[in-house]
This record gives C-alpha cells, structure tokens and sequence, in this order.
C-alpha cells in the first residue's frame, strides 16, 4: 500500500503548479518505504511517461503550433468556440487565465518534478544522467515556452518555495548539467529511453535556441531579433548534430512511415519518443481526430486545420504534401499529408458533409464563422485501424531529418554551404534541391516539420513570428514571443513575477 500511495502522490504533482507542494505531501514522501532505488526507478518513469503530454493537443503542442503559421482552430456554428481560445491562440491576444497555457505550464513542471526528485536518491551513474537530461529537457521547455523557471536542487525542502531562473540562467543550467553528463549516457538506441543521442539532439537544440533566450530585457520582455548566434554556439550545435548524424539513423525512405502505427520498428529516424502501445499509450488518437470530418474514417471532432502559408511552401509533387498509402486507402480512403479538395472513402465513394453533397475541404477558413468543411485538413499521424482509440503510434519528439536541419542552420549562420545536407534530405523525400539559404531552411523546416510541435520556436528564432498570415492580419508585440505565468502559479509561489505585458 505505501508503493501505491507514493505513485499516486507523484501524479498528483502533476495536476498542480508544481511551484509548491502541500505539507501532506510531504508527509507521504517521508513516510513511505520504498528504497532509494525503487524511488529512482519510478520517478525517472514518471519523467519518462510525462512526455505523453506532447501528444495532448490541449497543452504544450497547441502553444507551439496554434500561434504560429501553421495552424488555426475555426469555429463551426456552435462548434469549438470554446470561449475563443483557440482565436486567441491564432490571434496572439492570451492572457494569464488561458486554459492551454495553464495545462502546459503544469504538465512541463510535473516533468521537471519528477527527473529531480529522482536524482535526490542515490542513483546509479546512468540513472543520474538518465534523470538529468530529463530535467534539462523540461527546463528548456519551460524556458522557451515562458520565460522563467522555478527550479528546486535535488533533495531540496519541498516546504521552500523553488529559487526561480530567468531565461539567460535557466538555459546555462540546462546545458551545462546536461554537457557533464551526455557521456554516461549509453549510446543504445532504445524506444522511449534517453541515451547519448537524443542528448546530443537536445543539446543542439538548446544550442540553436540560446541566442533567442539570451535576448532578454532587464525587466523580462523578450527582444524580438534578429538574433546574434555565436560562432561557438554555432559550433556547438554542429559538434552535438554530428553525434546523431555518426549514430544508428537514417532518413525514412517512406516519410509517412515515421508516424504509422508501427513506426517503434517502422521508423529509422526516430532519436526520441514517447512509446505508445494499444495496451498502454498516451492521447495520441488526438493527432487524427482534431481535425478530420465527422463522416470521415475515423469519425473525427472536425477542428483544426491548416493554413496556406505551409500549403504553398510546397510542390505539388512533394509525397510529404500528399501520398496515397494503400493502408489508409484501404481502410479509410485518405490521403496521407494535407487534405484539400473532394473526399472519398474506402470504397472510392463521395464523403458527405453535413448539406448532403460531397464533403470538399476549401483552402479558406474563418475563425469566427466557418461551415464543416471550411479549411484544409493534416493526417500526419496514420490512424491505427486496429485500435483507433489507443493506437500504437509512437509520438516522435526528436528525429533524424530535425537533426539535420539544425546543423544545416548552424553552418549558415557562420556563412558555411550546407547545400549538401539539404540536397540529401530532399533528394530521400522525392523532391527537387532548392537552395541551402536560411530562408530555404526555415521553408524546408517546415515541409518536413509540419504539426510536429516546433513551429512557433522556428518561427521566433528567424524572427517571424510576430508577423502576419492566414486570419491574422495584424502584427504582435514582442511580449508574445512568451507565454504568461499562470495566475494560480504566481498566487502560491512568491518567487514567481508575471511576465511583462501580461
């Protein structure tokens, strides 16, 4: 019983701010009988299993594509209005008590919570670098997302309040904790589990970004770019790439095969993920049932939808944009990719919208008032037949063709041709070489990228996130490029300062 009672402790960490924690809590933690050794085990597993909160399309994936050119939520008569967070998203007009922006902001510190509570017990050497670069993954997370981060040391008091980093300190940590550890990491690739590669991803990763995080006012408002990116940090991020691009990978002959139901063997790409099962898997359904129609297979919610800012970035040739995959066809008649145009179903048949006539989605959309088939729909994740509701689909966080793509990024910020590594990814895709400058970059980022959960970081790190597209016509102020501290965090926890302009 004492076992059980720590797990379900540990979970409810989860629901709240984790910027302070209850005496009873507390009291549980000390009471309970487990070894330092199961403690380790079930809070690495608990940073682990906190990575399915990136499929979740309530929380920290929709801050990261719904703000950006990517994405948008119409509302459809009475449907997902939602009391206009999903406009506000678009719009960039949130606030503190937006209900995305506190999802988000408690599923990263849960994470955070439990790679350091796991590092307060006596871990073995790779179980200590297995829970930091958990907590150098949530720290950066929390950083990029909002600017500020309440950071607890291992075996700290929980009756404290956690000392709380700006974003210059809380990225150095993240790296540097990380960096002293990346090497009793062991380089076996296993699904779900962190090893010297996905450090090496999140690393350049952080890399990449540093410049943004260090562009930073006193007061906390971030500045808006261009950027200065370091040679050394440049370097870095090509060091760290280079350990992924010499490891196990190789870019997916069949790019959908990265996000079908079988993709934990499918796939060679995959560095990171978060491992579904049909037994035990996360909300990774969401990923199909967000946005296709209800008289569709599978039924769908009919929401989300994506913009002709990404549609037009691509050929028509690009199998990325559309493939006709004989599983989907089979099963559902869909298209792989983006979905615009007249719909059929398996047996080639018209799908009906709701008038009775041929469902046929439209590039257009309205926010505010758009019918059931207004705007163009993604299939990237391949709905698991065998087990719609908890499909077998791996969630992927970091993969190869991401990797590449940074180093290509960071050998032209230091005025290097990376034409090569662009050459080569598109050649794998089926496509024509474009060019290597670093708006064919951030073009190519997101052709391959797309409703994977990194547009809006890209788009801040070139500087054009605060712009304009499809049903945004206005541009943001820089206070947007984060996200507001939650009100109920900032009520518990006095270290906390309520970002400015919110």
């Amino acid at each position: 019983m004492k076992k059980y009672v720590y797990i379900l402790s540990s979970i409810s960490l989860v629901l709240s701010s984790c910027s302070n924690l209850e005496e009873d809590v507390v009291g549980v933690l000390e009471a309970e009988t487990l070894s330092n050794q199961e403690k380790v085990i079930g809070q690495i597993n608990g940073a682990q299993n906190q990575l399915q909160a990136f499929q979740n399309t309530d929380f920290m994936f929709v801050l990261q594509e719904h703000p950006s050119d990517e994405m948008a939520g119409p509302t459809r008569g009475a449907d997902w209005d939602d009391g206009g967070a999903w406009r506000d998203l678009h719009l960039h007009t949130w606030n503190s008590s937006h209900p995305r922006v506190q999802g988000a902001w408690d599923q990263i510190l849960g994470g955070l919570f439990f790679a350091t509570d796991a590092l307060s017990y006596e871990p073995t050497t790779e179980q200590f670098a297995q829970a930091t670069f958990f907590r150098s993954f949530y720290i950066f997370m929390t950083t990029d997302l909002f600017g500020q981060v309440p950071v607890r040391q291992p075996g700290a008091s929980f009756s404290e309040n956690p000392e709380v980093l700006k974003r210059t300190e809380a990225i150095a940590l993240a790296i540097s904790e990380l960096e002293a550890v990346i090497n009793d990491l062991p380089l076996v690739n296993t699904p779900g589990k962190p090893n010297r590669y996905s450090a090496a991803a999140l690393l350049a990763k952080m890399y990449l970004n540093k410049a943004v995080y260090l562009a930073t006012d006193e007061d906390g408002t971030p500045q808006a770019g261009p950027f200065t990116f370091e040679n050394a940090d440049m370097q870095k991020v090509v060091q760290y790439c280079d350990i992924v691009l010499g490891g196990p990978f190789t870019l997916q002959a069949n790019y959908f095969d990265n996000f079908n139901p079988s993709n934990t063997s499918a796939s060679t790409e995959a560095i990171l993920s978060s491992v579904n099962t049909n037994d035990n898997g996360g909300e990774l359904r969401r990923m199909y049932f967000m946005t296709l129609h209800y008289n569709q297979k599978p039924s769908g919610w009919n929401g989300f939808v994506a913009l002709t800012d990404l549609y037009n970035k691509f050929e028509a040739t690009d199998p990325r944009l559309k493939s006709n995959l004989p599983y989907l066809n089979t099963n559902s008649g869909l298209t792989a990719g983006i979905l615009q145009g007249p719909q059929v179903n398996e047996f080639g048949a018209p799908v009906l919208n709701r008038a009775g006539s041929q469902l046929t989605f439209s590039q257009d959309f309205s926010l505010t008032n758009s019918d059931d088939q207004k705007g163009m729909r993604v299939i990237k994740y391949l709905p698991d037949y065998s087990n719609i509701d908890r499909p077998n689909n791996d969630f992927v966080i970091f993969r190869l063709a991401d990797v590449l793509l940074m180093k290509a990024e960071a050998m032209a910020r230091m005025n290097q041709d990376p034409s090569a590594l662009l050459s080569q990814l598109r050649t794998v895709r089926g496509v024509a070489y474009t060019g290597a400058g670093l708006s064919d970059i951030l073009d190519e980022r997101a052709r391959e990228l797309y409703w994977e959960g990194w547009r809006r970081q890209d788009q801040i790190r070139y500087s054009t996130f605060l712009g304009t597209w499809q049903e945004k016509s206005t541009n943001s102020d820089r206070a947007k490029i984060i996200f507001p501290i939650p009100a109920s965090a900032v009520s518990t926890n006095p270290n906390l300062v309520q970002n400015p302009s919110y």
